[in-house]
């Protein structure tokens, strides 16, 4: 059960799968989910800049489409899941990292620390459509999560590479292994997945409440170094990273824009 689970959130966590359309989302039959709305502030950590006009920090809730469950104002861009909804602990343990976040003294972005660890990683075949996706369910979950019985741990982070005029050349999936496997972590058997450690690294963080194919989710990469050079702040111009959080097509969700501090 507990792996059945872990791959169904995994569909929404890392994968940017082929679904496209409000009439995709929020389809599951249950209808009694009790979610937690929160503020601006609760949701983001920081105060946004004036500047971003495309800012939904006024803006309610909500969506003219319908949704199965009745949950349509999770259809259309929303607040994101707050952080402490999402990393919770479970009786396996904590389903997250323990990340360092803090306020940026600043607008438009938070600061988040992620401690130096072991990593699950693959390759992404950027010739294939759903290269995401198969980088997880193909390498990962059947290549090292299966065979070790590694349980499921969130974020699961895109690390997409830049060419000079900013197009997403290279990329890899990772996925924290558990706190229970972080002193010797189960060596890979297979080429696709390399167990990495790495470093404690400081990264510039926009959450966003909404869907990965959304257009306003591309935007926030723009605003975020917009937001890092009026600070006065430098950071890492070749690479971006995406963070999943959530189950992408039930309840509230939690995606993470992300550049690496220098």
């Amino acid at each position: 059960m507990f792996k059945l689970l872990a791959v169904l959130a995994l569909v929404g966590a890392c994968v940017a799968h082929r679904f496209k359309g409000g009439h995709y989302r929020q389809t599951k039959d249950k209808d009694d989910y009790a979610y937690k709305s929160s503020s601006w502030e609760e949701a983001h950590e920081y105060d946004e800049c004036p500047e971003f006009d495309d800012s939904y920090e006024e803006d309610a809730e909500g969506s003219g489409d319908t949704a199965k469950n009745g949950m349509h104002h999770f259809m259309s861009r929303h607040h994101p899941k707050l952080i402490e909804d999402t990393c919770i602990n479970v009786d396996a343990g904590p389903v997250c990292p323990n990340f360092s976040r803090e306020e940026s003294g600043h607008c438009g972005f938070e600061t988040v620390t992620i401690p130096k660890g072991w990593w699950m990683v693959a390759d992404i075949d950027m010739a294939d459509e759903m290269g995401v996706r198969n980088a997880y369910k193909e390498k990962i979950y059947y290549g090292y999560r299966t065979p070790n019985n590694i349980r499921f741990m969130i974020p699961v982070i895109v690390k997409w590479h830049l060419d000079e005029d900013g197009n997403r050349v290279k990329g890899k999936l990772a996925m924290y292994v558990p706190p229970e496997h972080q002193e010797a972590p189960p060596a890979s058997t297979t080429e696709k997945v390399k167990i990495e450690e790495w470093p404690e690294t400081k990264v510039y963080v926009r959450p966003y409440g909404g869907y990965r194919d959304d257009a306003a989710f591309g935007t926030q990469f723009g605003h975020l170094r917009k937001a890092l050079d009026k600070a006065g702040l430098s950071y890492k111009d070749d690479e971006e990273w995406e963070a999943g959080y959530t189950y992408l097509r039930y309840g509230r969700q939690r995606i993470e824009a992300m550049v690496i501090a220098n």
